[in-house]
């Protein structure tokens, strides 16, 4: 009796240690199976990989295509670990076990071999876009460096969405024990969306916006090397003007220093030439948009600018620039007896500006073109200057924010050139949303082009056929810019542009899968400017015919514009 207690209290511990065992063996094997992958998400994992590697206008770095790529991959999960749960919600019979053997053994081959497939895909369809916009090819080699951002990128946000949907379980559970489960789930999902939104939205992106002020603020207080003050009045910032040299930020700095001058210009017309006039206002010369619209009419006032053949109401970019190129080309047609004036919104890069300067860039628009409006038809007719309306990328969109409408701009102004307008620019929008039946988006006809056409390249100005008449509004827009396509449209909805014959520059590869087009369009518009001239966000070396075509410069030829060309295809542009 003894020898048997003995026995059950040696064994007991044994047992006991055996089932405390078997349940943490039990625990581990269900905490392995909740980390393993789920199989159908791999397999739209593997699929939209292909996708997110697909070419789109602009030829990708290959850091750009891993990230995409590594996102599109994790959408790709996500949804199929979405399908996968709906199937099993709707009772689909489990396959057996050996076919999910088989299955798994399959997609431990296959997917592999697509991903390697897909890679070698994408060089190929990188180099196709390259060859299109003129860029030497690139080698196998980027599709390592690819795969090694994409890895991480993948991972990682597959692990950022475990942990939301963790986090949305936790809330819901809690949620349970006052509401019916569906109303705890609905709500569930919202909170962890609003604090997604407070975090990003919010905290983040707030803090971004404030380093970016910090750090692009201290460059407009610089001034670029080479750049000194202008002694000549007829320039903003110099001793006889309204507009401290000091409160111009650096891009008006460098707009009212630079420029030919009047030697140069008669150098190349071969007649005596005048001074151009350039009259800017900065962001610290005058508190609001009017103030600083009031101030640079002054400027214009006492330079005499109303007195020249023609008078250029200029939108900026973000940081407050003007293209050297569209200027120049101006001051060379009409040998200086012009003057060009712009007022600055903004001092953050124009990618930044959109998304946090677009009031102040419509409120400069409308402020500078209705105050030089106001006083310009205070004059005599016959005496008035040709008033003209220009605008690059921002600039575009700032510009042609002072027209309601296109009977407006044609009604106000003497002509108009716009660069690259981006997508939400008005009344870009409304008058390709009016084209005529038959012209595509990328170069759509209006009206029978009777005042405004758009070219990619200057040859495009002769179509329609028909006559060209005054007032003539240009707008220059090439089919591979990223910043005129851009639209969050693209996330759900395949645009027009996407929908007809590739317009020049376009490769007929591209195609329109929803996000994916959206995150690489998006992340086209950084390498907008990294191509060749004529391409992407590149309209320097149009401008010469653009402006020629819009302005009419008197006795102006053929030949001069392609001398023009010429010189300002060697601008270095920073």
């Amino acid at each position: 009796m003894n020898a048997d207690k003995r026995t059950t209290e040696k064994t007991a511990p044994r047992a006991a240690d055996a089932a405390t065992t078997a349940g943490q063996g039990t625990r581990a094997r269900r905490w392995l199976r909740r980390q393993r992958p789920n199989w159908l998400g791999l397999v739209v994992m593997v699929l939209a990989f292909g996708w997110s590697i697909t070419p789109s206008l602009l030829p990708r770095p290959w850091l750009f295509e891993g990230v995409i790529c590594g996102l599109g991959a994790a959408l790709g999960y996500g949804l199929g670990s979405l399908l996968s749960w709906l199937l099993r919600k709707v009772r689909i019979p489990e396959p057996r076990a050996t076919v999910k053997r088989w299955a798994w053994r399959i997609l431990a081959v296959v997917g592999p071999v697509l991903t390697i497939f897909y890679l070698l895909l994408g060089v190929g369809w990188q180099n196709e876009v390259r060859t299109i916009v003129g860029m030497p090819d690139e080698g196998l080699m980027t599709s390592f460096q690819v795969i090694v951002v994409a890895v991480p990128v993948a991972i990682g946000a597959v692990l950022l969405g475990r942990v939301l949907r963790r986090l949305t379980g936790l809330i819901g559970r809690l949620i349970d024990h006052v509401l019916p489960r569906p109303v705890s789930a609905v709500l569930a999902v919202a909170a962890v969306g609003a604090i997604v939104y407070i975090a990003v939205a919010g905290l983040l992106f707030r803090g971004f916006v404030a380093v970016m002020n910090n750090i692009y603020d201290g460059a407009n207080a610089t001034t670029a090397e080479g750049i000194t003050q202008p002694t000549d009045p007829l320039r903003s910032g110099s001793g006889a003007s309204f507009a401290p040299w000091s409160t111009l930020g650096m891009e008006g700095r460098n707009f009212v220093a630079r420029g030919p001058s009047a030697q140069q210009l008669a150098n190349f017309s071969g007649k005596a030439a005048a001074t151009p006039i350039r009259v800017y206002v900065g962001l610290d010369t005058a508190p609001t948009a009017a103030e600083r619209a009031a101030l640079a009419v002054k400027e214009l006032q006492r330079t005499g600018a109303f007195s020249r053949k023609i008078l250029v109401v200029a939108g900026t970019t973000g940081t407050g620039w003007l293209e050297p190129q569209s200027i120049d080309s101006l001051e060379y047609e009409w040998n200086g007896d012009c003057a060009t004036v712009g007022i600055q919104y903004s001092f953050l890069p124009s990618w930044i500006s959109t998304l946090v300067d677009v009031d102040r860039a419509r409120d400069a628009g409308q402020a500078i073109f209705s105050a030089v409006y106001a006083e310009w038809s205070k004059l005599p007719e016959g005496k008035r200057p040709k008033l003209v309306s220009y605008g690059l990328s921002l600039g575009s969109f700032s510009a042609q924010s002072a027209f309601p409408d296109a009977a407006a701009l044609t009604a106000q102004t003497q002509g108009a050139v716009y660069s690259g307008s981006p997508n939400f620019s008005q009344p870009w929008g409304q008058i390709a949303a009016d084209r005529e039946a038959g012209s595509p988006q990328w170069q759509p006809i209006y009206q029978n082009g009777t005042h405004i056409r758009y070219a990619a390249h200057p040859g495009d100005f002769a179509s329609p056929s028909g006559p060209w008449s005054t007032p003539r509004i240009a707008y220059l827009q090439h089919a591979n810019d990223p910043v005129v396509w851009w639209s969050p449209q693209l996330l759900v909805e395949q645009p027009d542009w996407l929908r007809e014959a590739p317009g020049e520059g376009r490769t007929p590869t591209m195609r329109w899968y929803p996000i994916l087009t959206f995150l690489q369009v998006t992340v086209d518009q950084f390498v907008g400017v990294d191509v060749p001239n004529g391409q992407g966000h590149n309209y320097g070396t149009t401008m010469p015919a653009a402006w020629a075509a819009v302005t009419q410069p008197p006795g102006w030829t053929d030949a001069d514009t392609d001398r023009l060309t010429t010189l300002v295809a060697d601008y270095h542009i920073e």
